[in-house]
């Protein structure tokens, strides 16, 4: 499997997760941050999810992602952004089937304005993209418990999801 098809079945496999999460938020909570300086989970779900999610169509396509060219999206509620989510998730697996290894790794810049911020492959722009998301989809499970919440399982048992249970019997026959 080269670099590009590990990449598309990342993103197949991590859809399931980030759904889970955005599912598992209390919606009567959205302005909940832990600290002023701290996202809420609404700009969290809504500006990152929503947003940053369907810039990988846009680099992927034309190899440059201009941040002053982006726009917010507006939603009414999680929902619009898991399909936005899917959505994004589906497209993204279409365009990078499409494209040939000459294509995947070639030239794309980040930019704000006129203003390089980072130049790279397309391949590993696509990667960096989706590694940021699963990082603040890991900040986003950690507000779910604080706001009222359970903790849905992501790469295993939470605190929360009802395997957790047999999970500590195994750490407890493991001695680990």
């Amino acid at each position: 499997m080269d670099d590009k098809e590990f990449f598309i079945e990342t993103l197949k496999d991590e859809l399931p997760r980030f759904e889970r999460v955005l599912k598992a938020v209390p919606a009567e909570k959205l302005d909940w941050r832990p600290h002023e300086k701290n996202r809420s989970a609404k700009e969290l779900i809504y500006d990152i999810f929503g947003t940053e999610v369907t810039m990988f169509e846009i680099f992927l396509k034309t190899g440059k992602l201009d941040f002053t060219q982006i726009q917010p999206l507006k939603y009414k509620n999680v929902d619009n952004v898991i399909k936005t989510l899917k959505g994004a998730f589906e497209n993204t697996i279409e365009i990078a089937n499409k494209m040939d290894e000459d294509e995947w790794n070639s030239n794309a810049s980040m930019m704000n304005g006129e203003k390089i911020e980072w130049e790279t492959t397309k391949g590993k722009m696509a990667w960096s993209v989706l590694l940021d998301l699963i990082h603040h989809r890991g900040q986003l499970s950690v507000y779910i418990r604080p706001m009222g919440g359970k903790v849905p399982q992501i790469y295993g048992p939470s605190g929360d999801s009802q395997s957790q249970s047999r999970f500590e019997d195994y750490l407890k026959l493991s001695k680990i």
